[in-house]
């Protein structure tokens, strides 16, 4: 695994299964003891949507407005 930055932007280079790891982390993060709306979860699973832009085999999670 590897970090750099480049144009104010940070990119991290890994396996696909460290890559697989991070997303199970988050999910398991995410809907671990949290109500589905709240707001933390809907930041992470922003968050997730926007990892994996341009990523054809990823299908994007719905985030619930805030109230």
């Amino acid at each position: 695994m590897s970090y750099s930055e480049a144009d104010g932007q940070v990119v991290l280079t890994m396996s696909r299964e460290d890559y697989d790891r991070i997303l199970q982390v988050f999910a398991i993060a995410t809907y671990a003891g949290m109500p589905p709306d709240h707001p933390v979860n809907n930041s992470v699973v922003a968050l997730l949507n926007r990892l994996n832009e341009g990523n054809p085999n990823y299908t994007p999670y719905q985030v619930k407005e805030s109230k």
